[in-house]
């Protein structure tokens, strides 16, 4: 057993949760997604992120972007040109996402409607202790 699955093996319950929340929270911006998907397949400009990622403003990219580096995720590198020249690539650690999210992107598509489909909780009635429902065995649940 590594040190890894050893660790992993004594975590108690708060303890994934607050790790599974932390990696959630490094791509959970509205645009974060996008940007690390489109920078999997190489290096992109300033300009090609905007115009390749959609209906972004250059504020809110920019914002992402600025987000994507200080979580280590993406690198920028700027050019001493006229005009600038800024490009953004995955780091190591954004690479290492990549992972993770094919594995979302997979359940998702395996999962398609449940995912998708809001579901209406389950309303379980039952009798109180000593009651006449209760001895002949009988419970309601409420139609979905």
């Amino acid at each position: 057993m590594t040190a890894t699955q050893h660790s992993l093996a004594e975590a108690s319950d708060y303890e994934m949760v607050r790790g599974t929340r932390r990696a959630l929270s490094l791509f959970a911006g509205k645009w974060s997604v996008e940007v690390l998907y489109l920078l999997a397949s190489g290096t992109r400009r300033y300009s090609e992120v905007l115009y390749e990622v959609g209906e972004i403003s250059k504020k809110t990219l920019t914002q992402t972007l600025r987000a994507l580096e200080c979580h280590g995720l993406v690198a920028r590198r700027a050019y001493p040109e006229v005009p600038p020249r800024v490009e953004y690539s995955l780091t190591a650690l954004g690479w290492s996402l990549t992972g993770p999210l094919m594995a979302l992107y997979e359940w998702s598509a395996e999962h398609p409607e449940e995912s998708v489909r809001p579901q209406r909780p389950r309303l379980v009635v039952v009798p109180p202790s000593g009651s006449p429902a209760e001895d002949a065995g009988i419970g309601s649940v409420a139609p979905r």
